[in-house]
């Protein structure tokens, strides 16, 4: 096959897919526009012949709290997580190498159980979660959420920057513990630099986990003034009827924070898979 006609298709390819994924984007959008008699009669697709911000107008004023608290569990929560998940990955990766030489099966049971967090259902834990942040005083608290998904988000940045981590060449570790180095300066001044696309990659990832999370803040908030977004979405279908423009629209301003995120660091979240691909690995 032509390598022109190798890209062609492989461009028609990305468009076709770009286009699916923009489907949703594009109904939630317009019908947010509509009135909510516009959006009954209508097909989902099609632009509406009025445009009026009603919709919008309302809903950002509704939703204007939980935005602001969702930004403030997200935004911390996501960087301790992908540090704190770097450093781990880091100080198992030099276990592992340590072990490997006597018995690889202990590097993977310390891989396993790093990774055993992240696939533990959240629904799994309700009863004890709950205890927990009861008991510490932390319910309905920006901390006691911001805890709760540390519990699981942590795991998760371990075992995707363990990922990344291990491409690094051990020479340059090996020879910086030669000089004296301890473990937590090597991993400051060598490991995270040459990690940072992954890490950026990670931080990403949990960022969008996290603000679509609904299981945590569905538990631990029991009161109006501490709903999260994912959350205050869901008000906007009721038992006795609905208001779908305004659902439409919710919908569009819970999600343009997570896309923005996506559009505008796409690029490095690109960068880092390319640089796990990349990679050498150590030696």
């Amino acid at each position: 096959m032509r390598p022109v006609i190798k890209a062609s298709l492989h461009y028609l390819a990305l468009a076709i897919i770009s286009v699916i994924w923009l489907i949703p984007v594009y109904a939630m959008l317009i019908n947010g526009f509509k009135s909510n008699f516009e959006v009954l009669s209508t097909p989902v697709l099609v632009p509406p012949t009025k445009i009026t911000f009603e919709a919008y107008a309302s809903v950002l004023l509704s939703l204007a709290k939980p935005l602001i608290n969702s930004l403030i569990i997200v935004i911390p929560t996501s960087f301790i997580s992908a540090f704190l998940g770097a450093m781990g990955a880091y100080f198992f990766y030099t276990l592992s190498y340590s072990f490997s030489r006597a018995s690889s099966a202990i590097s993977d049971v310390l891989f396993s159980l790093i990774s055993l967090a992240t696939f533990i259902p959240q629904e799994a834990t309700l009863l004890p979660l709950t205890r927990l942040m009861v008991s510490m005083g932390f319910l309905d608290t920006y901390i006691g959420i911001i805890f709760a998904l540390l519990i699981f988000y942590i795991p998760t940045g371990a075992l995707l920057m363990s990922m990344f981590i291990t491409v690094i060449p051990r020479s340059l570790i090996e020879a910086a513990k030669m000089d004296g180095t301890g473990d937590l300066k090597i991993f400051l001044k060598i490991v995270f630099p040459l990690s940072m696309p992954g890490f950026i990659s990670t931080l990403i990832f949990i960022i969008i986990q996290t603000w679509n999370n609904f299981f945590i803040p569905l538990v631990l908030v029991t009161t109006p003034g501490m709903k999260l977004t994912s959350i205050a979405v869901l008000s906007y279908s009721g038992a006795y009827g609905t208001l779908y423009n305004d659902t439409f629209a919710a919908g569009m301003l819970a999600s343009i924070i997570p896309l923005a995120i996506f559009v505008f660091l796409g690029r490095y979240f690109i960068r880092g898979l390319m640089a796990l691909g990349g990679g050498g690995k150590g030696v």
